[in-house]
């Protein structure tokens, strides 16, 4: 196979990958979206703002997991990489992880401003989705029974040398209200090799 169709293929599996990835993040799990809207959730309202720093932390993960507290409180491991496109200006990374308790989607953005290996602040999103070419790292993630959704407020993301991981330290909130509220603190090396 000569270079140039050899990278249209390359291509083309890139964006059937994003393409997966993105139905996956869309498409509610379990509970309707009328279920959920109507189930409240445990909150840590931030009196100054999202802090990643609002939930006891009184149990230690192993190092090649990722800590959360807050909604949830479990190590969790990565298990299935479900799409690796660490491709500028727009890589994305999901990832299919389980804790003692639950299965989540992990979905890693560097929406525009990828520069490569580096630390990438989180901030609110100015925009309720992935690809927005907004400029914004973006972390979600998608408890996959019930489909709940957390986006990250605050915090940062870095993405070690080879580009298929890293750490996160990162606050979560509900979707609806991300920018006033974390419920869910992740901290810990995630990776998608």
């Amino acid at each position: 196979m000569d270079r140039a169709r050899r990278r249209i293929v390359v291509i083309a599996v890139a964006i059937v990958a994003v393409a997966i990835a993105s139905l996956l993040y869309l498409a509610p799990r379990g509970a309707s979206t009328a279920q959920r809207s109507s189930r409240q959730s445990p909150s840590l309202v931030a009196t100054h703002g999202p802090s990643p720093l609002q939930s006891p932390s009184n149990f230690s993960c192993p190092p090649t997991r990722l800590k959360f507290t807050g909604i949830f409180n479990e190590c969790v491991a990565a298990i299935s990489m479900v799409s690796c496109v660490p491709n500028p200006p727009n890589p994305m990374w999901v990832v299919l992880a389980t804790g003692t308790q639950h299965k989540f989607l992990l979905y890693i953005q560097i929406d525009g401003a990828y520069h490569g290996p580096g630390t990438y602040s989180l901030v609110p999103w100015p925009n309720a989705t992935f690809g927005a070419s907004d400029g914004v790292t973006k972390i979600a993630v998608r408890e996959y029974t019930t489909g709940a959704l957390w986006q990250s407020s605050a915090g940062s993301l870095t993405v070690d040398d080879q580009g298929n991981g890293g750490w996160i330290y990162a606050g979560l909130g509900a979707s609806a209200n991300s920018p006033v509220q974390v419920d869910l603190n992740i901290a810990g090396w995630w990776t998608c090799s």
